[in-house]
């Protein structure tokens, strides 16, 4: 039994660290495919939060010509079992945008922690809660 718990660990925490960088990122230039992608890394309440989420994202992001990468740094197990499990993920965004009417973009760095619930349905491990810390 312990071994299947382990490998849930593993597998949860490499989906989480995929998902963190599609739900937390994304490029105007192609914003929907961003917003599918992320969408199809998230399931329950969490994908109806995300989807409210997104449509206010899609305007927004065109107009200030946004692009925003998020990469994982290190990411822990909080807790977990066979089909659940909470990892925390130190996340850096870096933010480029332009507001409209300024003559350059700006940039921003952004280093935040993130508490993912991972739960595993259908056979893959998709995001239920996403929580900034």
């Amino acid at each position: 039994m312990h071994d299947v718990e382990d490998q849930a660990r593993t597998d949860a925490v490499r989906s989480a660290r995929v998902a963190a960088g599609d739900i937390l990122g994304y490029d105007y230039r192609s914003v929907e495919q961003s917003i599918e992608r992320a969408r199809s890394e998230t399931t329950g309440k969490f994908r109806k939060d995300y989807d409210s989420t997104a449509s206010v994202l899609l305007p927004q992001s065109k107009q200030l010509k946004a692009i925003v990468q998020a990469t994982v740094g290190s990411a822990a197990v909080m807790s977990s079992s066979s089909d659940r499990v909470v990892v925390l993920l130190f996340v850096d965004q870096a933010t480029v945008k332009q507001q409209p009417g300024a003559k350059t973009p700006e940039t921003r760095i952004d280093q935040s922690r993130v508490r993912m619930t991972m739960t595993k349905t259908g056979g893959h491990w998709l995001v239920s809660e996403l929580a900034a810390l």
